[in-house]
């Protein structure tokens, strides 16, 4: 059943490396499997740049 939104607090998270990125995107992919929208909220810069820099940050909805 779909929920509409998976909302994800990484305000707690101070350093993210291939291996969060690679969660983010398994946890995307099922997301739109049942038509939900996956949300990060309370992303530092650094996580931030990081989506930015490998374009991950189109596919997802991010909030303060």
């Amino acid at each position: 059943k779909a929920h509409g939104e998976v909302v994800l607090d990484l305000s707690g998270v101070t350093f993210m490396d291939c291996s969060g990125l690679r969660v983010l995107d398994h946890a995307l992919h099922l997301a739109g499997e049942h038509d939900s929208r996956l949300i990060l909220r309370g992303a530092n810069t650094s996580v931030l740049r990081l989506l930015k820099l490998t374009g991950m940050h189109r596919h997802l909805t991010l909030q303060p």
